[in-house]
């Protein structure tokens, strides 16, 4: 279990944040990450996840997230195949 910390930023500004938020582990950012999504839903806007260290964990675009294959359906995150080597994941 860990403490993440949410924030949406526009143009490097944080626009909202969500303070510590305990979650079995990283994967299960996902449906609060849906959940920002939809509410910021215009291009420009980056959605960063952050650990108890303040090291960023994930780090995605509005934009990008809509633009993975719909993968944001009825506010929770399905599917998430973004191309990415698995040895980038594993290396966080």
């Amino acid at each position: 279990m860990g403490a993440y910390d949410f924030e949406v930023l526009k143009d490097g500004a944080v626009v909202a944040a969500k303070q510590t938020i305990a979650l079995a582990d990283t994967s299960a950012s996902w449906p609060k990450i849906a959940q920002l999504a939809n509410t910021f839903d215009e291009p420009g806007y980056k959605i960063p996840v952050r650990d108890e260290t303040g090291g960023i964990v994930i780090l995605i675009g509005v934009a990008t997230l809509r633009r993975s294959g719909n993968a944001v359906s009825f506010g929770v995150l399905r599917h998430l195949h973004l191309g990415v080597p698995s040895a980038i994941l594993d290396a966080r």
